[in-house]
């Protein structure tokens, strides 16, 4: 009989991976290194999370989590205004989203942001060729922002609202991924911020 997983060493350990994968990379990691810099053996690793492939599937969840949880927040007024028409003015919903976008912004592109975001591109990418990453990862990070988006443009009054929240959404993300890249450049802020008030100008407009 193996000897019984500790529950809080594993929530440390894999709160430890998720740094290192951040630093480091998610899809080329490796136990040994890993388990070197945790001050561990790649047997407990093991013994923890049964194998590599295990442990990369519990960092993307763990990843997935604070991302979720982070758009909630940032996202909460937005649902406010999806069911409450009378609210929803084109100029208070661009306001909020707006708001939203800045918000987001603001924490993605400061230096530990920088590498958060880097390893959500890095699974974003894989799921191109990986149906399962897709459906788990990346099919909630897009609805979790478009489907309240495009409700409160709805209730605004806004004509094709999915595809503008759509299209919010990928701007936005370009350039986050522009400035996780390249840093947040005096040129990537700027296009940051004409972004933002095109977004805006196109909500208002008649």
């Amino acid at each position: 009989m193996g000897r019984p997983k500790n529950d809080a060493r594993r929530r440390e350990l894999l709160a430890a991976s998720v740094r290192y994968a951040q630093e480091r990379g998610l899809f080329g990691l490796t136990l040994r290194p890993l388990a070197d810099e945790l001050g561990t053996s790649t047997r407990n690793l093991l013994h923890h999370f049964g194998s590599r492939e295990e442990l990369i599937s519990r960092i993307v969840d763990e990843v997935l989590t604070g991302q979720l949880e982070a758009s909630r927040t940032l996202l909460s007024r937005i649902r406010t205004l999806a069911p409450a028409s009378a609210a929803a003015t084109p100029t208070g919903v661009a306001d909020v989203i707006a708001e939203g976008l800045e918000l987001a912004w603001t924490q993605g592109t400061t230096p530990e942001g920088r590498t958060r975001m880097a390893m959500f591109f890095e699974i974003y990418a894989a799921s191109a060729r990986d149906d399962d990453l897709h459906a788990r990862f990346v099919v909630p990070v897009v609805s979790e922002w478009v489907t309240p988006m495009a409700q409160a443009l709805e209730a605004a009054g806004v004509a094709d609202s999915r595809s503008l929240a759509h299209r919010i959404l990928a701007v936005h993300r370009g350039l986050l991924l522009q400035a996780t890249v390249s840093g947040p450049t005096p040129e990537i802020e700027r296009a940051h911020r004409d972004a933002v008030e095109a977004i805006r100008n196109e909500i208002v407009a008649p």
